[in-house]
This record gives structure tokens, C-alpha cells and sequence, in this order.
């Protein structure tokens, strides 16, 4: 049964009777790359599509606006390739110690941002859902490859953006090779003071920091009606159906049992509403998300009657884009509770993220955490128009390759042993020359295989419609 929605512009039919990975067929025959990509897309979501089919469609509509959101939607197919590679690109950095590290799972620079601990404002990873352990290598390379595509946007050379990954590879091994003689490894912190970090993350935390004073969760996505906060109505934001509505007060509950912070007092988690929270991220867009209006403590030295409500979001969260079956790991536990702990090992400061919890209801896994507008990500189509613009120059570029490489070798030196990734790194020459050089040339070859793949999938979501061929039923 061929699944189409108005609002999506590829709406051709499923095409022929063939079956191949399940999914219908369509002449002319696919070529094998085409067949591979298809293939682990739809086996990942094979059951939201049986459950939530337009909303892997809006995912898949999402991958195809640009490489950018292509890049996001597919870590997994990422992945899959860096194990199945028989040529030079098969070679991934890894060695004795350092094979099991505390990965952030999908470091691309939207998952890059604010976030806030007790001091204020800092830099960060924002978003764990893909945290797993395995090789830190696999993520130098994904991490760097983000930077490059991020940057290419902008309209980029070539040279520049060969030199901003060398930059990134050379600043995560010298941080690594620092921490490697720090014990235990000191935190890699940027705030908004920082003199080193350059302009595109002070930009960045200086907005973050105004949008949080101003607390624009609540003037962005609530309104006061008749004297009463509730969360808005919209497209976005929709009603919470049955039975999580009713649920909602039991959930909260068991969130409070895993609460970074602790349970809190009964007075702080007074549910006022909730609704549901639909088209946010890529690669998650059709996981459920809801977000749930509480009323606590007023906050000191105020008289806002409503200075106290707050929001929690609820996001489900599911296997992530690298598999422990793959090396040799099964599971621990639940998805909510790999992405909590993944989280508390990396978190860039131990008093970040005091509302960060989780929870397994009805059968699905949410992280919960507090909604903050103030929490930035690096938006990458206003980064490239800035770049475009020559808001940003080369030297910006580079701080933000620096800074961005000293962030990712710091979570990995705490989520691993950074003496012994710091040996992988320099075991070639005794320097981390051949390392940098290596990731260049590899890099520019992953980004040249994401823009056919783009090209590649483009087509046949055109061709098969708007679930790849997929059924639906």
C-alpha cells in the first residue's frame, strides 16, 4: 500500500512487485550503494513505520533538504560503513586501552551548544541520544567530518576547509596528550569570558546566557489564559493523547527516582500541562516528545506569580547509531538509561544538568530534562550565511575547529583512558603528525561519499516515495 501525505514533495507511488529487504520494489533496478542506503534506513525504522508512518516521511523529507540534515539522519549508515570498509579507508584508530571509550555517539555541530551549571553559561555537547562506547577513533572521524560539511555550506575553500580539520585533529591530540599527564584528567570548561574560544562560541554563549535570563521557554511556548499558564496549541505542539496523559503523574514519579539533583520536594513537579511536542531534530523527528508544564518554588526575590513554573521535556529515546552487538557488547539496561549515564560521564561540568533523568513507560525509554530556550545549538544554516557574509573570517574558523577538537578529546579522556589514546596518537612518529594527516585525506573522502549519497537518496525518494518503498501496513 503505497503511503503519501499532501504536505510532502515526493509523492511518486511504489513502483512494481519486487521485494528486496522488505520493501517494494522499483524499476529501473537499484544500484548496490542505493540498495545499502535504503536498507539501513528503513530496517532502523522499520517499526515507527508500521506505527508512525507520517512522521518518518517528515524524517525523510527533513534528510533531503541538504547535506547538512542528510548528515544528521544518517550516523548509522556512518558507522556501518567504517566497519565494512576493505580499502585504505578501513583503517580507524583504536588500540589496547583505548577500544571502549564513552562516546557522545553524533557529535555534528547542531548537537554542539549551551547548556548552564551553577557558575552559568558554558559550552557543550547538548545532546546524547547516540551515546554508546567504542573506538574513539570512529568519532574523531565523524566529529571531523561535521566541521567540514558545516563549514562547506558557507561557501568554503577547499584549502580552509582541509586546514580547519588538520586544526581539529591537531588540538584534540594535543588536549589528549595533555590529559594524558593530568590525573585525573582536568575538564575542558568555555565560557562566555573565555579569550581563547573565539568569536563564533562567545557569539553563541552571549545569546544563550540572554535567552536564558529572559527565560524565553515560557514566552515562546505558553501562554497566561484567564489568569492560568498553559503550554500553546499549534502545529507543533499538540495535544497529549491517551494513555500518557493519564500516565503523566506516575512518570514524573519514577523521573524523580533517577533525578541528576535528586527526587525534590512534592511542592517543585505540580503538574499544571502537557502537550506533545512534534517536528524537532532529524534523525529523532519521529520519536516521541512531550513536554510537561510543572509549577514549583517560586523563584527568591521575585513577586512573578508564575516565576516558579517550569517545563520537562519527555523524549523517547532508541538504540543508538553505533551497536554494541558490533563490538562485541550487548545492552546495559535501558536507552533512557545509557543516554543518562553516557550523559553524567561527559557532561562538561558536574553541576550541569540537575533536572536530567529517565524513565521507562509502557514500553518506551524517555530522557527527561528541562526545556530551556537558552540551551543554543550551533545552527549551521546561520553559521554558513555568516561565513557567507564574511561575518566570520579564517581565523574564526580555525578557534572553532580548535575549540571544538579540545572538546571532544576532553569527553573521551574522561570517558576513557587518555594515556592510552594519547599512545594510538602518537605512535606512528612519537608526534600526532601521521594522525592529522590521516584524518584530512580520509575526511574529504567521507564528505565527497555524503554528497553522492545525498544525490543517491534524493533519487530514490523521489522514485519510491515518501517512506523509500516502504509498507506502512
Amino acid at each position: 500500500m503505497t503511503f503519501a501525505h499532501p504536505k510532502h514533495r515526493f509523492l511518486a507511488p511504489v513502483c512494481g512487485l519486487l521485494v528486496l529487504f522488505g520493501i517494494a520494489g522499483c524499476n529501473p533496478a537499484m544500484d548496490t550503494r542505493t540498495a545499502l542506503i535504503i536498507q539501513t534506513l528503513v530496517d532502523a525504522d522499520r517499526d515507527l513505520i508500521a506505527t508512525r508512518p507520517m512522521l518518518v516521511a517528515d524524517k525523510y523529507q527533513a534528510m533531503a533538504e541538504g547535506l547538512q540534515p542528510y548528515l544528521r539522519g544518517t550516523a548509522l549508515l556512518f558507522y556501518r560503513d567504517l566497519s565494512r570498509y576493505q580499502d585504505s579507508q578501513a583503517s580507524v584508530l583504536h588500540g589496547t586501552g583505548a577500544e571502549q571509550v564513552q562516546l557522545y555517539g553524533d557529535v555534528h555541530l547542531e548537537n554542539v551548544g549551551v547548556t548552564f551549571d551553577e557558575a552559568g553559561p558554558l559550552l557543550d555537547v547538548i545532546d546524547f541520544d547516540a551515546t554508546a562506547r567504542g573506538p574513539f577513533g570512529w568519532e574523531v572521524r565523524r566529529s571531523a567530518l561535521a566541521l567540514r560539511v558545516a563549514l562547506s555550506l558557507g561557501g568554503v575553500t577547499e584549502s580552509l576547509l582541509d586546514s580547519a580539520v588538520a586544526q581539529f585533529g591537531h588540538s584534540y591530540a594535543q588536549l589528549m596528550i595533555e590529559q594524558s599527564q593530568s590525573q585525573p584528567p582536568a575538564l575542558f570548561t568555555v565560557r562566555e569570558q573565555s579569550t581563547t574560544a573565539g568569536r563564533i562560541i562567545t557569539d553563541l554563549l552571549t545569546d544563550g546566557r540572554k535567552r536564558n535570563e529572559q527565560r524565553e521557554e515560557l514566552s515562546q511556548y505558553s501562554e497566561v489564559k484567564d489568569g492560568v499558564r498553559l503550554l500553546l496549541r499549534n502545529d507543533d505542539l499538540v495535544e497529549l493523547e491517551e494513555p500518557w496523559r493519564s500516565d503523566l503523574g506516575q512518570m514524573i514519579a519514577q523521573y524523580r527516582a533517577s533525578r541528576h539533583a535528586g527526587r525534590g520536594e512534592d511542592s517543585y513537579f505540580v503538574l499544571l500541562d502537557a502537550v506533545r511536542k512534534l517536528h524537532s531534530g532529524v534523525a529523532s523527528l519521529p520519536n516521541l516528545r512531550f513536554w510537561v508544564m510543572v509549577q514549583g518554588s517560586p523563584l527568591p526575590d521575585t513577586t512573578e506569580p508564575d516565576s516558579g513554573v517550569w517545563l520537562l521535556e519527555f523524549k523517547e529515546e532508541r538504540d543508538p547509531p553505533v551497536p554494541s552487538g558490533w563490538l562485541g557488547r550487548g545492552p546495559v539496561g535501558s536507552n533512557g538509561e545509557r543516554v543518562y549515564s553516557g550523559t553524567l560521564a561527559l557532561l562538561g561540568s558536574a553541576t550541569s544538568e540537575p533536572d536530567l533523568g529517565y524513565v521507562t513507560w509502557g514500553g518506551v525509554s524517555f530522557q527527561v530534562r528541562r526545556v530551556l530556550r537558552g540551551r543554543r545549538d550551533l545552527d549551521v544554516a546561520k553559521l554558513s550565511e555568516r561565513i557567507a557574509s564574511s561575518r566570520y573570517g579564517s581565523a574564526d574558523l580555525s578557534d572553532l575547529a580548535t575549540t571544538l577538537g579540545r572538546l571532544v578529546a576532553s569527553g573521551h579522556a574522561h570517558g576513557g583512558k587518555a594515556s592510552a589514546i594519547a599512545a594510538v596518537l602518537t605512535a606512528t612518529d612519537g608526534t600526532s603528525g601521521a594522525f592529522v594527516t590521516d584524518l584530512v585525506q580520509a575526511v574529504a573522502i567521507d564528505q565527497q561519499r555524503l554528497e553522492r549519497d545525498l544525490a543517491l537518496f534524493q533519487s530514490a525518494l523521489a522514485l519510491r516515495g515518501p517512506l523509500l518503498g516502504a509498507r506502512s501496513n
